[in-house]
């Protein structure tokens, strides 16, 4: 179970760092021409749509941990568990990942850098989602013998 918990680590790390590498680029090639404009009148078409989309992300990858959390048998075998748990944290972390790039392309085609505080939030979400072992325990509520095996 043990290799479970660290591909979920790695994978948590390579959505952290796609996002992080992808704004890194997108703030180097509109370094010269970025502003920050937050009035929904001169960025017309994109300003609620970008935002929106961010604020609902991560609602909608809270809502779907939880719904997918709640549905794990608690009588179910610690490996049936922690695979379920998987689902619920790979669903979870793309939402939020899609939501920071959806961002992140939102400034890129704007260069207003307004989009990147959406795309932050949705980053700083994500990467307080890193799995650890206590947050499985508490998360599966598993007991005694199988959280040795983590």
């Amino acid at each position: 179970m043990n290799t479970k918990l660290k591909t979920l680590q790695i994978i948590h790390l390579a959505l952290c760092s796609g996002v992080f590498l992808f704004a890194l680029i997108t703030i180097f090639l509109n370094r010269e021409i970025m502003f920050f404009d937050a009035n929904p009148q001169t960025t017309a078409p994109f300003n609620p749509i970008f935002p929106i989309m961010g604020l609902i992300t991560i609602s909608g990858s809270i809502f779907f941990y939880r719904n997918l959390i709640s549905k794990i048998d608690k009588s179910a075998t610690a490996d049936t568990k922690i695979n379920m748990y998987q689902s619920a944290f790979i669903i979870s972390s793309a939402l939020l990942e899609g939501g920071a790039l959806f961002n992140i392309v939102g400034f890129f085609m704007t260069h207003n850098s307004f989009f990147l505080i959406f795309g932050l939030a949705n980053f700083v979400f994500l990467v307080l989602k890193r799995p650890t072992k206590d947050k499985l325990i508490s998360a599966l509520q598993l007991q005694y013998p199988d959280t040795e095996a983590l």
